[in-house]
């Protein structure tokens, strides 16, 4: 073991004479590692950072909850439009039949999302506010926290009542300056309803979906200024599973229960989707696969440019310390040594070119990071792991090893004799 550590101190202090004495033929030579690491981990960083802030953003919608509702989420061409086009929608009596005969849900509730509605308040108009109807269990499917006031009561919920939950932008464009808005009315396409709660304010996502710009008013009370059942109308029941049990096992059972509900044949097919999220973040990791496996490939060319590069300066100190060789094996060094001389000091030249990318890939992230956060005022993150930076480690050391070899596998052959007498 002291010999092997002799060995690796003997060979660091030579690989850095050995940059300090040709600089510039070792910064061409280790250019290549660099920017090959450069380009793996960078792009492995951004394609990992970008599938992260996507499944972040979807994750609002619930991994673990299905969504029953005329219209899939995937569309298929083996199913024409027109069959979309004439299922029933659901409604709140399917909605007391899921409840009823379900054993594995949690919670169910349904929902209705009307966009780009203006909500006013006096003469302030908050404008594209999304306006959502939902059932009282709603807040059992989405965790909701108060600035101030309280969620539905079941009275409110299921009367029809006009009050309404307000997203803290709505709350902020509607009431600014105002301490508290409880009480307070507004507008909704022309129909008044009281704000009983403010939600705290969440920030948006990478695909801009925010609760902050949401107006909740109770599904029986949306009626009164949406047509629900029109063109565009396409209600959602969203039923989360109990702790413990499989989405696919609910998945199963919810697809019998609503067969059931509608009455259909054991062999007609289904008149409603059963969609989850899965779906978008299992397309996702597929496409970002084939983006990471780009960067691999634009990273091994220059990889291999970089270990080219260092088995020639590996070839070269061979030749110049021909003579030392000699001297070593004439005094008793063996084999193995001299092969491991070689080839640690070439796996410490590939350690300082990858070291010296991945610190490159930490500024440029930390630069952009600041830019996103501070300038352009984005949530959006990178995320720099440990396997990234072990990655780029690791593949430093093996191209190391590769481009050395074969320079300190004939170092190790030489001859005592024509060693020395090469000077």
């Amino acid at each position: 073991m002291g010999t092997f550590l002799q060995i690796f101190w003997q060979s660091l202090v030579l690989s850095l004479e050995e940059l300090r004495a040709a600089k510039l033929r070792s910064f061409l030579s280790l250019l290549g590692i660099t920017i090959g690491i450069l380009c793996i981990i960078s792009v492995r960083t951004a394609v990992n950072s970008l599938e992260m802030n996507i499944q972040n953003s979807l994750a609002q919608f619930g991994n673990d909850i299905l969504y029953v509702q005329k219209w899939p989420w995937i569309w298929t061409e083996e199913y024409p439009w027109w069959k979309y086009l004439n299922r029933p929608t659901v409604n709140r009596r399917e909605l007391e039949q899921v409840q009823q005969r379900t054993t594995l849900a949690k919670a169910s509730c349904i929902m209705f999302m009307a966009g780009n509605s203006n909500v006013i308040a006096g003469d302030r108009v908050a404008e594209r506010v999304s306006v959502n109807g939902v059932s009282y269990d709603y807040n059992k499917i989405k965790d909701m926290d108060f600035s101030e006031g309280r969620y539905f009561t079941p009275a409110e919920a299921n009367n029809a009542q006009g009050v309404a939950l307000l997203g803290a932008a709505v709350a902020e464009t509607l009431f600014e300056g105002r301490s508290s808005v409880i009480g307070q009315e507004i507008k909704i396409r022309g129909v008044k309803v009281k704000v009983v709660g403010v939600l705290k304010k969440e920030g948006s996502d990478l695909f801009g979906f925010t609760q902050d710009n949401n107006v909740l008013v109770p599904f029986s009370y949306m009626s009164m200024f949406v047509n629900m059942n029109g063109f565009d109308g396409d209600p959602l029941i969203a039923v989360v599973p109990k702790a413990g049990v499989p989405v696919e096992e609910l998945k199963y059972e919810l697809k019998g229960v609503m067969r059931s509900i509608r009455r259909l044949s054991p062999y007609a097919e289904d008149n409603f989707a059963i969609n989850q999220v899965s779906v978008f973040t299992e397309g996702i990791a597929s496409i970002f696969s084939v983006v990471g496996i780009a960067g691999w490939i634009i990273g091994i060319f220059s990889i291999i440019v970089g270990a080219f590069g260092i088995a020639n300066i590996m070839f070269v100190a061979v030749k110049e310390r021909t003579y030392i060789i000699g001297i070593k094996k004439a005094i008793g060094a063996k084999q193995v040594y001299i092969l491991l001389e070689f080839l640690l000091e070439a796996v410490v030249l590939c350690l300082i070119g990858g070291i010296v990318g991945l610190l490159v890939v930490v500024g440029l992230i930390q630069t952009l990071q600041y830019f996103i956060t501070n300038v352009w005022e984005s949530d959006f993150k990178f995320y720099i792991t440990a396997f990234n930076l072990m990655l780029g480690v690791s593949i430093s050391v093996v191209v190391g090893i590769i481009a050395g070899f074969i320079p300190a596998w004939s170092a190790s052959r030489m001859k005592p004799v024509d060693a020395i007498r090469s000077k």
